[in-house]
């Protein structure tokens, strides 16, 4: 199957052996995608069509599965036996991540929230009476988002649903991994169908406000960190071939997210507070008062 997806506001083309990356891909089809063959299209779209394309062979896929069951054996755990067809959407998504990189796009593991433009004078907030700093704090988060990233384990996925219950106009970009664009000098975060197993995404590009490392902690407490203090975990979470030309760009994009990036630690319970402090400590009146 032959097909073309936007991600990051680029046009890509994928020649998959499966179905199930095409349905995976539905709320990204580029404009005239190709459906099946059965009428008669061969090949990728024409020439000029897509900015680049990606072809996935039974090769990749066992890759794939090899590198599952290597990951399992470190990690202690049964090895799971994954079928081809998931395993097919995992390589079409690495190889996307190694043609994004010329774009200056990367892919980062994480959970991305956005917060909808107009929330401040929504029905629902003019009704609530809200003004002063909680409305002016509304206002300078509206239209932007905010990719929150931890080691395994930590509780992203939670944070992220304390968010839709308690920051309002709050919406999930990508539950877990986003691609992130460098453009103009500045940082977008951009919805993909690559999910996690929860599915949270929606196909919107927003800027972005800042990257937040969460740990756990006895009380919710945020403040404004250094790059070179979280570059190792910054450096483990983004997608690194083991080419030395891409990972030589990767790491030239890392920096450009230290030269151009608010960062933020948050330390937190898995309360409805967490959720607060780390939206007042970003786009609060108080913000970057720490850095």
């Amino acid at each position: 199957m032959e097909f073309k997806i936007g991600l990051a506001g680029r046009i890509i083309g994928v020649k998959s052996m499966y179905d199930e990356i095409y349905e995976m891909c539905r709320d990204y089809l580029a404009e005239g995608a190709v459906d099946d063959l059965s009428d008669g299209a061969k090949g990728f779209p024409a020439e000029g069509a897509v900015d680049f394309k990606v072809e996935v062979s039974q090769a990749d896929i066992n890759f794939e599965r090899e590198k599952s069951v290597r990951e399992a054996m470190i990690e202690g755990i049964p090895p799971q036996d994954y079928p081809d067809e998931y395993l097919e959407t995992l390589a079409v998504y690495r190889k996307i991540a190694v043609g994004m990189l010329q774009y200056d796009t990367l892919l980062m593991h994480g959970a991305v929230v956005g917060i909808k433009n107009g929330v401040a004078d929504s029905a629902e907030n003019l009704s609530r009476g809200i003004e002063g700093d909680e409305r002016d704090t509304l206002q300078d988060a509206e239209g932007k988002a905010v990719l929150f990233t931890a080691q395994s384990g930590v509780g992203k996925t939670t944070h992220l649903r304390l968010w839709l219950d308690q920051i309002p106009g709050s919406f999930v970009v990508n539950g877990d991994k986003p691609l992130l664009r460098f453009q103009n000098g500045k940082w977008d975060a951009c919805g993909t169908p690559w999910a996690g197993k929860e599915g949270m995404q929606t196909n919107v590009t927003m800027p972005l406000a800042a990257i937040c490392f969460l740990e756990r902690g006895n009380q919710n407490t945020i403040e404004r960190v250094s790059f070179m203090e979280y570059y190792p975990l910054l450096f483990q979470q983004v997608y690194r071939s083991s080419e030395p030309e891409y990972m030589t760009k990767t790491m030239e994009l890392l920096m450009k997210i230290g030269e151009n990036m608010p960062l933020y630690r948050l330390r937190c319970t898995m309360d409805k507070e967490a959720a607060w402090v780390a939206y007042e400590g970003i786009f609060g009146k108080n913000k970057g008062q720490n850095e």
